[in-house]
């Protein structure tokens, strides 16, 4: 079995999991509008599990893993779960300008204005979106 293959069975276990695991069991259900909060997950899911599948059957090019990218990638893995996990403990508010803070110094960001952006800004119009806009609470 290809690497290919292997990701298209990847790929369509996720859709499926997100099929029939995290979008009923995290998404709230409504008797009103005429779209449902799960119809647009649900869809793309679908998509997930459909595109998976067609690259388990048809393969195309060649499939290498490179472990310098692999082990960035699982420290910004890394980096991610403890942010959540800081903000599941301190909150949003101090959690995210955390996270925001310790992702632009490890992707090499040293100017003093992108990182207040990124640490005071972004977070903030996140909160002011999400809490006041839509009216949904933050950890």
């Amino acid at each position: 079995m290809t690497l290919n293959r292997l990701s298209g069975i990847l790929t369509a276990l996720l859709g499926l999991a997100l099929l029939f695991w995290v979008i009923p069991n995290h998404t709230e259900t409504t008797d009103y509008g005429w779209l449902r909060p799960a119809t647009l997950p649900n869809i793309a899911a679908i998509i997930i599990v459909v595109s998976g599948c067609i690259h388990l059957i048809f393969p195309k090019g060649k499939a290498e893993i490179d472990w310098r990218i692999t082990t960035r990638v699982l420290l910004f893995l890394g980096i991610g779960v403890l942010g959540l996990w800081l903000m599941s403990r301190l909150g949003f508010i101090i959690g995210a300008p955390v996270l925001m803070l310790v992702l632009m110094l490890v992707t090499g960001e040293r100017r003093y204005h992108w990182l207040a952006i990124g640490i005071i800004v972004l977070p903030s119009l996140t909160w002011f979106c999400v809490d006041f806009l839509l009216k949904r609470p933050l950890p």
